[in-house]
């Protein structure tokens, strides 16, 4: 079912492949490991269903990972977007009406671009942040003090994850 194919996606192949990559670090003696989440998981947003409440639960691991590795000089921080122009988020910005609902709710007025979420996790994975684990870093140009509404009226009901 969805629900069992967005978790197997979002949280637990983060988990799987955290495991795997943990010997190699610990060999390094250290490293940076780099979640991603979303604003739409900041608290669970009723609309994205499923989605929403496995980006949650990407929050709690990175909490719980970045505990167990501290002492072992590996960093886990992650990271939260907000709408950002990719293939994945097409529907709340492509066509004009969705774009502009989409852009009103964000108070720096427009929507972010894959390069710019990039450039976090690079920093966050740089010894520029080497004393930062555990966090989950916001990049939503504002939205998320929007949230507490939970309206996204610009979702239409068949995009919505649970119909």
């Amino acid at each position: 079912n969805a629900w069992d194919k967005i978790f197997d996606v979002n949280v637990k192949s983060t988990f799987l492949l955290t495991q795997e990559v943990l010997p190699y670090m610990r060999k390094r003696k250290g490293g940076s490991i780099m979640y991603v989440s979303s604003i739409g998981g900041l608290p669970p947003f009723k609309l994205l269903g499923a989605y929403s409440v496995s980006k949650t639960a990407l929050l709690g691991l990175t909490k719980a990972v970045a505990q167990d590795l501290a002492d072992e000089n590996i960093r886990v921080n992650c990271l939260a977007p907000g709408i950002t122009k990719t293939k994945f988020a097409a529907a709340l910005y492509e066509t004009e009406e969705a774009h502009e609902m989409a852009v009103s709710a964000v108070p720096m007025g427009r929507l972010a671009v894959p390069d710019e979420m990039g450039g976090i996790v690079a920093c966050l994975c740089s010894n520029d942040a080497s004393y930062i684990t555990g966090e989950a870093l916001v990049a939503a140009g504002g939205i998320v003090v929007c949230l507490c509404c939970n309206d996204a009226s610009y979702i239409t009901e068949e995009d919505q994850i649970t119909k």
